[in-house]
């Protein structure tokens, strides 16, 4: 697969399921699943503490709309709304996507709420 010969559709029936599964995987408190698509070693410490930030706060994510998607040479951003379990308004989801042996994996991710 390469990301520059996918139309939008194509691409999100790639990278979209890496999303969601990352998503359910920080609802859960999953670390092992958190970290099956990314491309390098989060740190459990750093992911412990995000938590503890944060879930208190917000709770639970959920990707709603589809807000852009950004090509680059290197990668592909993703930007989906997102719903926050303990907060009415919606926040922004930014999903850095990249190829590596031709399969998707997620490069980085951050939230703005």
């Amino acid at each position: 697969m390469k990301f520059s010969e996918l139309n939008d559709k194509e691409l999100l029936q790639a990278v979209k399921p890496l999303a969601d599964h990352t998503e359910a995987s920080w609802n859960n408190k999953s670390y092992g699943d958190f970290c099956h698509y990314l491309s390098e070693q989060f740190p459990e410490d750093e992911f412990n503490r995000q938590l503890e930030d944060s879930y208190d706060k917000l709770g639970a994510h959920t990707l709603t709309d589809l807000v852009a998607i950004h090509r680059n040479p290197e990668n592909v951003i993703a930007i989906w709304k997102v719903d926050f379990e303990k907060r009415k308004d919606q926040g922004l989801l930014m999903y850095c996507f990249i190829e590596v042996e031709g399969k998707p994996l997620i490069a980085g991710c951050t939230y703005h709420s």
